[in-house]
């Protein structure tokens, strides 16, 4: 897929205040590998502990399952293992600049290519990446899009008990139109660049573990124009955010387990001259939550607690309210998995009256491997936005069908189907639209 909303960016990296809270695993803290299971057709992975607890890297389930016979043999330099690939898309899209009415549809293709660098070891690991990706649409050549990422990742395992990790990431990314945050009337998609750094060490001992993360993250917008030639200020969105969060679990069984955790941030903004307000706040989440497994059948994990986000300036009232995060895994037979997510958090905006809002989203996915290599995935969800200082509520349904074709450790094949749809009520209301996307993806990996 291509450009990348706001929501969408943080596939590539998204704050951890978002997920400053991770789930451990049962009994011994588990240590995410080096080089995860992802999907090769997405952008390049996030930073971190993920917000999926689960992963989607369990063995029972259709994703995380292994095939050795379509898994794509890294070029080795000594210690070092290289892996370049590249991905090609068309995508078909029926409202490009999300509107209500006067619809307007085109067809673009994205080039991606990307080399990654690691070197593996049980002891010391670390890793790079670099990606670009340009897309270019047949017609509306001013929502044409250059981007680009790089990564690097290291993990350093004390003994048996600790292990730390730390990752750093810079990208500059392209704001879809569909985005609540992204202004109507601008001559060209929202750009801004992304710097973020986490580092994280956890350790066991007996039944406990703990957890310490850190993170640090800086978004820069850049200014827009509107038809008439007139600067759009983005500058107001500029901020950095510092998180820090601790996690400690204790487990009751192999199939149980309990936890406690907490994190708290502060988000600082530009200083702002005119009549936007710097949203300089400072907040913190506390929450109480379980792991657990029933048979082999179901896996899950739920977290519930209390969040609160408070502004320094006085034009915007406090964010604050439940917390609940959890995923429920259902692994129906070997060849189909079920999966439901519910997260409810804090975010910043780029409406400019509002302070941020409370999102809720629930989503409900299926992944049936029809056969060995061919893989199908469906998913429907609402994202509920509640903006802090002005009456307005964002009802965003999405929906999505793709099939993977695994046809050789090198090539793989992807197409799908999505629509997206939002209905925004209240006095300050945004827009409401829908939209349909139609996209085939070929992929090539190694040499």
């Amino acid at each position: 897929m291509n450009r990348t909303s706001m929501s969408a960016t943080y596939m590539i990296a998204r704050a951890i205040s978002g997920a400053c809270i991770p789930m451990v695993a049962f009994g011994v803290t588990t240590v995410p590998a080096m080089a995860q299971r992802y999907d090769p057709f997405s952008k390049l992975g996030t930073l971190g502990a993920s917000g999926n607890p689960l992963d989607e890297d369990q063995p029972e389930s259709v994703t995380g399952r292994s095939r050795p016979e379509y898994a794509t043999v890294p070029i080795q330099a000594g210690s070092l293992q290289i892996m370049p690939q590249v991905s090609v898309s068309s995508e078909f899209e029926d409202n490009v600049y999300a509107q209500e009415n006067n619809r307007t549809s085109d067809v673009n293709v994205t080039v991606r290519p990307r080399l990654s660098i690691s070197r593996p070891s049980e002891g010391f690991a670390w890793s790079l990446a670099g990606e670009y990706e340009a897309t270019r649409f047949f017609k509306l050549t001013s929502e044409n899009t250059n981007d680009y990422a790089f990564k690097g990742g290291l993990q350093y395992q004390v003994g048996s008990t600790t292990t730390f990790q730390a990752n750093v990431l810079h990208s500059r990314n392209s704001e879809q139109r569909s985005s609540p945050d992204s202004p109507t009337g601008i001559i060209r998609p929202n750009r801004f660049k992304l710097t973020e750094g986490y580092a994280d060490i956890r350790h066991s001992f007996n039944r406990v573990s703990l957890q310490a993360t850190a993170d640090y993250q800086r978004l820069t917008y850049r200014d827009n124009f509107n038809n008439l030639g007139e600067v759009v200020d983005q500058s107001f969105r500029d901020r950095q955010v510092y998180t820090g969060g601790l996690i400690a679990q204790y487990t009751m069984s192999p199939s149980f387990a309990i936890f406690a955790a907490g994190s708290a941030n502060k988000r600082d903004y530009r200083t702002r001259i005119g009549p936007v307000p710097a949203r300089d706040s400072t907040g913190y989440e506390l929450a109480l939550g379980a792991n657990f497994a029933v048979g082999h059948l179901m896996r899950g994990t739920l977290r519930a607690g209390y969040l609160r986000q408070n502004y320094k300036d006085p034009t915007f009232s406090d964010n604050k309210g439940l917390l609940l995060r959890g995923e429920l895994a259902y692994y129906v037979t070997p060849l189909v998995t079920l999966t439901a997510k519910i997260d409810r958090t804090a975010s910043d905006t780029g409406v400019r009256q509002a302070g941020g809002y409370v999102k809720t989203t629930a989503t409900l996915q299926a992944d049936y491997e029809l056969k060995r290599n061919l893989i199908f995935h469906l998913e429907a969800g609402n994202e509920n936005r509640n903006y802090n200082g002005i009456d307005r509520t964002d009802n965003r349904f999405t929906g999505q069908v793709k099939a993977t074709w695994l046809l050789s450790p090198r090539w793989s094949l992807q197409a799908g189907f999505s629509h997206r749809g939002q209905d925004s009520s209240g006095v300050s209301s945004g827009r409401d639209f829908s939209e349909n996307r139609a996209f085939v993806s070929v992929l090539f990996k190694g040499l």
